[in-house]
């Protein structure tokens, strides 16, 4: 079964124009609290699915047709224009589920190394999406024993077929909603998977929307896009939740526990206080400060050219108690929630507008998912597509 947030009830509201958020809310037989209320809508005002003014925007009205939680549903929206669908659907799913790896009694050294030889891309998500993987591929090759891999895996063969259910559901509604288009071969196809239990055939998503599931890089970023503010920072020792500024710590099962310095940045999907009180993050993927000052957030882009020092990169100014060094490049986020400074504005400025025409495509698309792209708007998706591909070659 898939659930429906607050959020979600929002936008099915907004959608169907049953007038005030709060008043119809209020009148249902279980009425949230008005405060709650208040919080979901705030909460879609800073995913961009409803403007300032609480009316739906374009994203948002592609979130409404989704069944799921506002950040899952841009993740497949997300995953659909950069051509990573099939690794986008199959982690909403395994989100909407609980964990395939089982917890049974006996030796947690077993259980954890049994999950980190699936580890991925420096992502929870990954290591379980690759799970799920290497069990679809058995499941689908002659003389596999499913049953021998998930018990040596410690996974769930039931929570599995389960996923694959909330998978194929997921598949049907973007393919309603306009994000995915099938011939009636695939809509044949994809009919038998979803009604062919245990025997079932999988079906695969068409390689025009999924040439990119195996980049790693590229499905972080996806990730990191489509659950903002869900961001992490290193700071020490530990991390801080940007959003917030509260400290938090990573949960012992993550991949990313033992991280070494050089990881920076981590997307999350939910954080949970445990028994001792501290704040753990759940469900991390490392991702780059480059695709962050990319598609995260409401973003600037303030050149300081060194026009009072020639020949000088950068200038310091006073700033309170000491001087800060002023590059000839700031990239803000939010107001000043993220800031990365760039030593090169040439560069900056190559990202600005790169940042500026991935937008505009991206807000096209929300509006209209059957519009064909220019070549024009192909073109600036190309080059998109080759900076990440020489990232994730620098990253391996």
């Amino acid at each position: 079964m898939l659930r429906l947030s607050l959020q979600d009830l929002v936008l099915r509201v907004k959608i169907c124009k049953l007038g005030d958020v709060e008043q119809t809310l209020l009148e249902a037989l279980d009425p949230p609290s008005s405060k709650n209320i208040r919080r979901a809508i705030d909460a879609l005002k800073e995913v961009k699915a409803l403007t300032n003014g609480e009316n739906l925007t374009p994203l948002g009205s592609q979130l409404a047709k989704l069944p799921l939680d506002v950040f899952l549903g841009k993740l497949i929206v997300h995953g659909a224009f950069f051509k990573c669908l099939d690794a986008s659907l199959s982690i909403a799913a395994i989100l909407s589920s609980k964990s395939p790896f089982v917890n049974t009694m006996g030796s947690n050294s077993q259980k954890d190394l049994a999950r980190l030889s699936f580890r991925r891309g420096d992502s929870d998500l990954l290591t379980v999406y690759n799970a799920y993987c290497v069990w679809k591929r058995i499941r689908s090759t002659a003389g596999g024993n499913e049953y021998s891999f998930c018990r040596k895996s410690f996974l769930n063969s039931q929570t599995l077929l389960n996923i694959e259910d909330i998978k194929m559901q997921l598949v049907v509604s973007i393919a309603d909603a306009g994000l995915l288009k099938l011939d009636a071969s695939q809509k044949a196809t994809l009919n038998r998977s979803r009604y062919g239990g245990r025997q079932r055939q999988f079906f695969t998503i068409p390689e025009e929307y999924d040439v990119n599931s195996t980049n790693d890089t590229i499905v972080n970023s996806v990730i990191a896009w489509s659950f903002y503010p869900k961001l992490l920072t290193r700071e020490g020792k530990g991390w801080r939740n940007v959003a917030n500024n509260q400290t938090v710590t990573l949960h012992p099962t993550s991949v990313n526990k033992q991280s070494d310095a050089s990881l920076k940045w981590l997307s999350y999907y939910h954080i949970m206080q445990g028994r001792n009180r501290n704040y753990n993050a759940f469900e991390t993927s490392a991702v780059d400060d480059f695709a962050i000052a990319l598609l995260c957030g409401e973003v600037e882009f303030k050149v300081c050219l060194p026009t009072l020092y020639p020949g000088v990169a950068y200038v310091y100014i006073y700033n309170d108690t000491n001087f800060t060094k002023m590059y000839s490049g700031v990239i803000s986020i939010d107001a000043n929630r993220i800031r990365f400074s760039v030593r090169d504005w040439k560069s900056m400025l190559a990202l600005k507008v790169l940042s500026a025409r991935i937008r505009e495509i991206l807000a096209g698309t929300f509006r209209d998912p059957h519009k064909m792209l220019s070549y024009k708007q192909r073109q600036w998706i190309d080059i998109w597509q080759q900076i990440f591909t020489q990232a994730a070659k620098r990253n391996a």
